[in-house]
């Protein structure tokens, strides 16, 4: 395409790269993916890079590092990719609906649930609403820091020895030892 449609195209300020997810299963071969870059080469995902992520990947990928392990059922690693794709729509205005999901299962040789998320999406609406609510109670779970050992079993004021240099030229009368 690029030989015979290329220059017709950057003529016109068109840029007709892609880099595209591709994955599936053949026969009785174990299902595969592959992240395929514009320019042809390409990856295989692996039990240790179990999955792929294109596009705005900054702020949904701590869920999918924390959260995703190749033993994972699908339903599960549907509900994740929906919590990484949520996180990014709110923090990236770049990024909006509609998304869409396809979910395959090993052995089933066909395509069988697709969905396209819009606004109005049920599931995804409360997932985005459940997500929120869990966020911010995790948050308020966790104690704020204290500064002094002594004054919480998990104090956030530690000696360092990177820091001894800096106390030293604070507090000049005090020896490192």
């Amino acid at each position: 395409m690029n030989d015979h449609d290329g220059p017709t195209l950057r003529a016109a300020g068109i840029d007709a790269s892609c880099t595209l997810i591709f994955g599936g299963q053949i026969g009785n071969e174990a299902m595969r993916l592959f992240l395929v870059y514009s320019t042809g080469n390409f990856i295989e995902a692996t039990a240790e890079t179990c999955y792929f992520q294109i596009g705005e990947a900054e702020y949904g990928k701590p869920i999918l590092d924390r959260m995703l392990v190749p033993s994972m059922p699908l339903t599960d690693a549907a509900k994740c990719a929906l919590l990484s794709i949520d996180s990014t729509l709110k923090s990236n205005l770049s990024v909006g609906l509609p998304i869409d999901l396809v979910c395959y299962g090993v052995n089933s040789l066909a395509c069988n649930d697709m969905v396209c998320i819009e606004e109005d999406n049920p599931y995804f609406s409360m997932v985005r609403g459940a997500w929120g609510d869990g966020l911010r109670q995790a948050f308020n779970n966790i104690e704020n820091p204290l500064w002094q050992p002594g004054e919480s079993p998990h104090p956030l004021n530690v000696p360092a020895s990177r820091y001894e240099v800096l106390r030293k030229i604070q507090n000049p009368d005090e020896r490192i030892i």
